[in-house]
């Protein structure tokens, strides 16, 4: 079907946000930045946070075949990703504990692909988890579908082997029934959930700020998001489509709505997207259940290595055929009207 639509505009279908759908950490007093992050303490003590990572891939743009959390990102503490990442989780507890009184666990469930499943499992094992308890570190395991021709024909891979790749970000929701990862979740009694990617160095890991404010707003789900740079900035941004929450590619608008802006100089369609969310388990659990096999397959052309008609692997200098994937953002289209939000932060601070 996407296919069919490639290259196509939806400044037609577009609306965005409403104010009262937005907030700002930027623009909040300090009482309420307190009393956000009170309110994700609270929870964090009580052992009702869960945050998942996206690290299905490979560090192949950075130059190794190991997955990226494990990266050296070149500090002077020769630090990995996931050190970093690991770290910050355990601050966090330690600071709810210090409010609280109450030693309460953060669960970090991190979804790996077939090619970096294990690596990941061993690097943790090595490094006795960064401090963190094994149990609260989840590794599971995303799917997978068959790679495709221009055509349509499935690609042979190697002598008698299907060409196969991950499913995508948005692999996660069939990945989290099918690994028992939301059966994990319900046993725990984990109720609110942040989302991030793995290869973004300065991410605040569990932002109290950011789940504090969803909690302020009973929020079911939410997007943490940074105001875009210029008008064509190669950002997704969030806004509605045909009424429904999405997030829309640079490349599905045309300069003139990009250029759009408000009375303040602001830009329109500014809320840059930055794959950082916020979910109740509730609303995943109904996701999960109810709405996955109804996300839609995007496509993506990729240079695809195959095995030729004399049975030769053939590595193509051009895009060959196509793989399909699913947004992990686009579950936002399920989430209801009044609990939906955007968080704007700093650029510079908050990512």
């Amino acid at each position: 079907v996407e296919m069919s639509h490639a290259g196509e505009k939806l400044d037609d279908r577009m609306q965005p946000l409403t104010e009262s759908q937005c907030g700002s950490i930027a623009k909040s007093t300090d009482q309420d930045l307190a009393h956000y992050e009170n309110l994700s303490l609270e929870e964090i003590s009580k052992g009702k946070v869960g945050i998942l990572l996206l690290a299905g891939g490979q560090g192949t743009r950075l130059g190794t075949s190991y997955p990226k959390g494990m990266y050296n990102v070149g500090l002077p503490s020769q630090k990995t990703l996931f050190q970093l990442q690991s770290e910050r989780i355990l601050s966090l507890q330690n600071l709810a504990e210090k409010k609280t009184g109450r030693s309460g666990k953060i669960t970090w469930y991190i979804m790996t692909s077939a090619s970096t499943v294990k690596p990941t499992s061993q690097f943790f094992e090595n490094n006795n988890y960064f401090g963190l308890e094994a149990e609260n570190v989840v590794v599971f395991q995303q799917g997978t579908l068959p790679c495709f021709t221009f055509e349509g024909k499935m690609i042979l891979g190697e002598k008698y082997k299907l060409s196969i790749a991950p499913d995508g970000n948005g692999g996660l929701y069939r990945a989290l029934r099918n690994e028992g990862i939301l059966k994990d979740m319900k046993k725990k009694g984990i109720k609110f959930i942040q989302l991030y990617c793995v290869d973004n160095i300065l991410v605040k890991v569990g932002d109290p700020l950011f789940m504090g404010y969803c909690l302020s707003k009973g929020a079911e789900c939410a997007n943490k998001v940074v105001p875009k740079g210029f008008p064509t900035e190669a950002v997704g941004i969030t806004c509605k489509v045909d009424g429904h929450y999405q997030v829309v590619e640079y490349s599905e608008i045309t300069q003139k709505s990009a250029e759009k802006r408000n009375r303040d100089g602001s830009l329109v369609y500014g809320a840059a997207n930055i794959c950082i969310h916020f979910f109740t388990f509730d609303f995943i659990e109904r996701v999960v259940m109810f709405n996955e096999r109804s996300l839609q397959h995007h496509v993506a052309k990729k240079k695809i290595p195959y095995v030729d008609s004399a049975g030769v692997l053939v590595k193509p200098d051009k895009p060959n055929g196509i793989k399909m994937e699913k947004f992990v953002f686009d579950v936002f289209q399920f989430a209801k009207i009044l609990l939906f939000g955007s968080v704007f932060v700093m650029r510079n601070l908050h990512l």
